[in-house]
């Protein structure tokens, strides 16, 4: 007989607990252990995050995970022997992405403990120009992290199950006269997420790498075929990409499934059914990135030679498709040249309501951005960009103002911000917000104070003209963001 496997999702989540379901840690409650059937499950790990001012890396290397069962009993480990995770919790930025797949014995688990290792913060110096990242000698207060699970979690053998860990980073990195001491101290919590209809086990808004083989075909009826994607370094074996006939692809026209070339980097949109699969919703292809020399690289734009007309920007690298580390390390500087030939392109492009554009005019400090072409090492290390996209991101500061009136219920309007990163050099950007945006810890714009830091999530673009947006003006040049997650939560969540 086919046995429907069991599923837990496991969501890391760091920073300021951007999920209204995220809360404090508490003592589980303890009774005598019942018997369980034989069997196993299979765990899927998710991860997502929030932005710290002051740091734009954090990595960690999870070098163990385990579940320990109610009333006792031996540890069950989530990390096969001699695995490991390196994770830059910082990159993840308030979105969702699967960090590893595993099987589980069925049963009832009460604590969950992770050992840490490795730790490695990064500053950027924003006093030279082009602004040098720094890393900053980092330990760890407390490398392992036992958490309890309140109420015991229930794996089944026809079950599901969903958990969602909080790391606590703004309270973890600790500060002295708000700067980086290189201190550690993990807090983190762990909280029981719920499937829903349209999200199933979790929403996956962080999920891209390199096709590495594709197939038309499925056993399952509800899918037409699927693809493999292998991620970044640290991440694991490659994952199973599920599509349906819903599947939507973006890139080149005509492009589907039957079409998608391997080597090529997408980003996917998906979201994890209550059976356990990856399932796409939107897949968007980049290019073609595997060959000698070429690779793609996500990260933050650190400096544009010239704002409006730019030819080529510096950009602090958090991540490389393939992992070309030995040649262009992570968290290090690259200069991305422009060419006529360059193609620039937006993802999610459904957050750009207003229709805004995004090409040499647009660059601006302080933006997510994907670049991939044929690098070169030296100094300083090159990338002659085939094409540059805009990624989604979330930005944390101050709010400043409404820029219009907004009574109570008011969803579409806009606001400006002072970010609390560097880069942005106390500058504020300008936020807008729709009908379909979603808002957490206020109900709407009407809520929104300059008591506790806002969080404002979806595509920044630098206009060196004149924009008009939601019956707004906004005097160039500026940062302005469509955003389509907006919210406040105190400074230490």
């Amino acid at each position: 007989m086919t046995m429907r496997k069991t599923y837990l999702a496991l969501g890391l989540v760091v920073g300021l607990g951007v999920l209204a379901m995220f809360g404090c840690g508490s003592n589980s409650s303890t009774s005598t252990p019942t018997s369980t059937p034989a069997g196993n499950g299979s765990l899927v790990l998710m991860g997502t995050d929030a932005p710290l001012c002051n740091v734009y890396s954090f990595t960690v290397t999870i070098s163990g995970i385990t579940l320990t069962p109610q009333g006792g009993g031996s540890p069950v480990s989530i990390l096969g022997a001699g695995q490991t995770m390196t994770v830059d919790f910082l990159r993840l930025m308030d979105f969702n992405t699967v960090l590893k797949l595993a099987s589980v014995p069925v049963g009832t688990y009460s604590q969950m403990t992770l050992t840490l290792t490795s730790a490695q913060l990064t500053v950027i110096d924003v006093t030279q120009t082009p602004p040098v990242p720094i890393p900053i000698t980092t330990s760890l207060q407390n490398a392992t992290v036992t958490i309890n699970l309140d109420p015991a979690l229930d794996i089944t053998k026809d079950g599901t199950a969903s958990l969602l860990v909080d790391f606590h980073l703004f309270r973890s990195v600790m500060t002295m006269n708000n700067q980086v001491t290189g201190e550690v101290n993990p807090v983190m919590t762990v909280s029981r997420m719920s499937p829903t209809t349209q999200d199933g086990l979790g929403r996956l808004d962080d999920l891209h790498g390199i096709v590495q083989s594709v197939s038309t075909t499925s056993s399952n009826s509800a899918f037409i075929g699927s693809f493999t994607l292998q991620r970044g370094a640290g991440f694991g074996p490659v994952l199973t990409i599920n599509v349906t006939s819903n599947t939507e692809f973006e890139g080149a026209p005509a492009l589907s499934l039957s079409n998608l070339a391997q080597g090529s980097f997408v980003e996917v949109y998906a979201k994890v059914d209550t059976s356990g699969n990856i399932v796409a919703r939107e897949v968007e292809v980049e290019g073609l990135v595997e060959g000698q020399g070429r690779a793609a690289f996500e990260g933050i734009v650190i400096w544009v030679d010239l704002p409006g007309q730019t030819t080529q920007f510096v950009m602090f690298v958090r991540e490389e498709h393939p992992d070309v580390s030995s040649s262009i390390p992570l968290r290090s500087p690259l200069t991305v040249n422009l060419s006529g030939a360059t193609n620039f392109k937006i993802l999610r492009p459904a957050i750009n309501q207003a229709s805004l554009t995004f090409g040499p005019t647009n660059i601006g400090v302080g933006q997510t951005v994907i670049a991939y072409g044929n690098f070169q090492t030296g100094t300083p290390n090159t990338l002659a960009a085939d094409g540059v996209a805009l990624r989604p991101q979330t930005v944390r500061g101050t709010f400043g103002q409404l820029l219009g009136p907004a009574p109570a219920g008011t969803l579409v309007g806009g606001f400006n911000m002072v970010p609390c990163a560097p880069l942005f050099k106390g500058q504020a950007i300008t936020v807008f917000t729709f009908a379909d945006t979603e808002f957490y810890g206020v109900s709407d714009l009407s809520g929104l104070n300059n008591q506790t830091p806002v969080h404002a999530r979806g595509l920044l673009f630098y206009e060196p003209g004149t924009t008009t947006i939601n019956g707004i003006t906004v005097t160039p040049p500026s940062m302005v963001m469509e955003a389509n997650r907006v919210g406040q939560r105190p400074a230490g969540d």
